[in-house]
């Protein structure tokens, strides 16, 4: 299967106005992810394509079609970066891993004010 160039993204993100961290909110991903796909080529994972070709406009085959045809042969034997293990996690399961972290840390804060009131008022009941 056709990998799409990060070349044409880059041209593609340049050509509807995005800034990368523009793109990368978008698609949700960050900014340094979008950057490295600019730099290599775009992972091959279906649901990310499909974000990507939803902001643009454009179907996933024909990214990859236009890709080709603009950057095959061109030297674009760049090895490919592997992809983060955040860049195969759905946006959902994305958020709530982030839900899960910010919950965690809030839950460890009431106990802490919790625990503290308790001793306040253990001292002051003596």
């Amino acid at each position: 299967m056709q990998r799409i160039d990060g070349r044409y993204l880059q041209e593609l993100r340049k050509e509807h106005g995005y800034s990368i961290r523009a793109l990368a909110d978008l698609i949700y991903v960050s900014k340094s992810t979008v950057s490295r796909w600019e730099a290599s080529s775009v992972p091959e994972d279906e649901n990310t394509l499909a974000r990507i070709a939803e902001v643009f406009g454009t179907t996933v085959e024909d990214m990859r079609a236009q890709s080709a045809l603009k950057y095959e042969g061109e030297g674009g034997g760049k090895a490919p970066v592997p992809d983060d293990e955040d860049d195969m996690l759905s946006a959902d399961q994305r958020a709530g891993v982030r839900f899960g972290i910010k919950g965690l840390a809030i839950c460890c804060g009431v106990i802490f004010a919790a625990a503290i009131i308790l001793v306040i008022l253990a001292l002051l009941t003596r």
